[in-house]
């Protein structure tokens, strides 16, 4: 059918733009399935790569169909199917919000990026920041989920990865979403490797910074954001952090303040 068939409505929609963001939310819950694998099993010791994945309860394996991201924990209504167990709400939570995660970075540097320019031009740097981004999103996330199950992330982990962003960065300098300078310029502007490594320092430097005034379980995430989107990110994520936790000790009530009651003795006289 030629494309003057179709209504209006559906020629002018974005169907490429659409399949593209799609495509990202269902990579980014696969993503965030592991992750659950990984905030479940690496506190006990066991390997995130063997073995099918089980009940905690009875131990019967969950089925391939049952293990679809978010649409298993609907199949199931929230229940293992051989001893029904409450299957906790966290898991297609994760899933979902990794989807919509790696969806929003799709959207950004894929279809506003210019999804025409990877498909029609070969330039596979949307692409490239794409898998950049996410990955170093995605890293985050499993960092904070480790740390609120009670398991540090080890600082050799940490090492790997901001080296891993270094290399990237020199390798690619057009990866880095903002330079040294807060215009986003480079420096110097005749050699974009020597300003990423510096734009790599500079995040890393600032991220060493904060963490002091911040809880120390902030740090590994701090120094890998400040290696992958330099020091204006992690100026911006240390303020809403410390503004979020000193929040609920902020004096809020208004009027006049309450003195606590005076304690009495046995004769109802003040001690």
């Amino acid at each position: 059918m030629p494309p003057s068939a179709f209504p209006p409505a559906l020629a002018l929609f974005p169907w490429a733009e659409t399949a593209v963001i799609l495509a990202g939310f269902v990579w980014g819950a696969i993503l965030g399935s592991f992750l659950n694998v990984v905030v479940h099993r690496v506190p006990r010791g066991e390997s995130t790569v063997r073995g099918r994945s089980r009940c905690p309860r009875c131990g019967a394996a969950i089925r391939p169909w049952h293990n679809l991201p978010v649409l298993g924990w609907i199949l199931l209504r929230g229940r293992c199917r051989d001893c029904a167990a409450p299957i906790a709400v966290r898991y297609p939570l994760v899933e979902a919000g990794c989807g919509l995660l790696v969806a929003a970075v799709a959207a950004g540097d894929l279809v506003r990026g210019g999804i025409d320019r990877v498909l029609l031009g070969h330039d596979w740097l949307p692409l490239a920041r794409f898998i950049f981004h996410a990955a170093v999103l995605v890293t985050l996330v499993a960092w904070s989920l480790l740390a609120a199950a009670g398991a540090a992330v080890s600082w050799r982990t940490v090492g790997i990865a901001v080296a891993a962003v270094g290399l990237g960065l020199i390798a690619m300098p057009a990866l880095q979403p903002i330079g040294l300078l807060p215009d986003g310029g480079a420096w110097p502007a005749d050699a974009a490797r020597v300003a990423a490594l510096a734009t790599w320092l500079t995040g890393i430097g600032a991220a060493t910074a904060a963490g002091r005034f911040l809880p120390r379980r902030a740090h590994a995430a701090l120094t890998l954001l400040g290696a992958a989107f330099g020091w204006q990110a992690v100026t911006v994520v240390a303020v809403v952090t410390a503004t979020a936790l000193l929040a609920p000790r902020l004096p809020w009530q208004g009027g006049r303040r309450r003195e606590p009651p005076t304690p009495r003795n046995g004769r109802g006289q003040g001690v």
